[in-house]
């Protein structure tokens, strides 16, 4: 056991909705158990601010494989050393509803990611920080604005803005009779209200796969290629993509350093960063995963890496 033993909370969404063939947070969980950590589960419906004081219901993790959870207590979070926020998107009005309860932690409670950071930082803008290694992208609400850089491009995937794991990606070429149509449709919400949409070039790159690439800090520690099924574009593990072996190129280790420099900046310790044919595509920093591909196709353990990150960012917090 650690001579120091911290107690490490986990905001999680229900266990019952996580895809444990690509969950993160669970390997980081049993690390740290092994090292002789107390670590907490509570999920976002589990907490209320009372009078600027932040009070969650907890359960201490006494397994991961499979979970065993202790009796929940109520309770003050000032006890904590740590909260990592392990959310997935969407990210929308419940979720920054919750970054601002999670801004009255107490000071001594390391929050990670930064609750400021998530606000902060949009996972598909994030890359026009640096426009010149991303793909030519427009972001807009006009129907017609969008047909124009369709009909430029040829063929582009058109994202929301506030989701992950390929959910609602759309593909469009000018050669659809419908592409006005189907392009006014992308941009409204069920409701019917408009909202913005990311248009990137297609990149048929992605035929070759789009690599995940894990940073802890400022550093690359982990990558993976996930390459689409067969016939198809997404190369997303949620959505049937295979993982392979990879390699960093220069260019993309070049990238990585500038993005991690910036990331330092913003109080961000876990990211993800994606890369089709060498173009940065997405910043991951709700909940970055596929650590477990990344052990997979490499024989490694990277969630010690993770942890080591963890808890020496608690020390420097001291």
């Amino acid at each position: 056991m650690n001579q120091l033993s911290y107690a490490i909370g986990f905001l999680m969404d229900p266990f019952a909705t996580l895809n444990l063939a690509t969950d993160t947070s669970l390997l980081c969980m049993d690390e740290l158990l092994v090292r002789g950590h107390r670590v907490f589960w509570l999920e976002q419906a589990d907490l209320d601010l009372v009078s600027g004081v932040l009070l969650g219901r907890l359960q201490e993790v006494l397994a991961t494989a499979p979970l065993q959870l202790a009796a929940a207590e109520f309770a003050g979070l000032d006890f904590l050393d740590a909260l990592l926020i392990r959310k997935d998107p969407p990210f929308d009005a419940s979720y920054l509803h919750l970054t601002y309860l999670l801004d009255f932690l107490p000071g001594k409670v390391r929050c990670l990611n930064s609750p400021a950071a998530l606000r902060n930082i949009n996972e598909k803008l994030a890359t026009l920080r640096w426009p010149t290694v991303a793909p030519e992208t427009l972001v807009t609400l006009d129907a017609g604005r969008l047909e124009a850089f369709v009909r430029v491009h040829g063929r582009v995937v058109v994202k929301p803005l506030d989701e992950c794991s390929g959910r609602g990606i759309l593909f469009f070429s000018q050669a659809s009779p419908t592409l006005r149509q189907d392009l006014e449709a992308a941009l409204l919400l069920p409701s019917g209200a408009p909202r913005y949409m990311l248009a990137q070039r297609y990149l048929p790159a992605v035929a070759a796969g789009d690599k995940r690439v894990y940073m802890l800090s400022a550093e690359p520690v982990g990558w993976v290629n996930r390459v689409p099924a067969p016939g198809k574009d997404l190369a997303n593990i949620h959505q049937g993509a295979s993982c392979e072996a990879t390699t960093l190129t220069s260019s993309e280790r070049s990238i990585c350093a500038v993005v991690g420099q910036w990331l330092v900046t913003q109080d961000v310790l876990l990211a993800g960063l994606d890369f089709i044919g060498g173009l940065l595509t997405e910043i991951n920093v709700t909940s970055p995963s596929a650590v477990r591909q990344i052990n997979a196709v490499n024989g490694v353990h990277l969630e010690q890496q993770l942890v080591d990150g963890i808890l020496k960012s608690i020390l420097r917090c001291r």
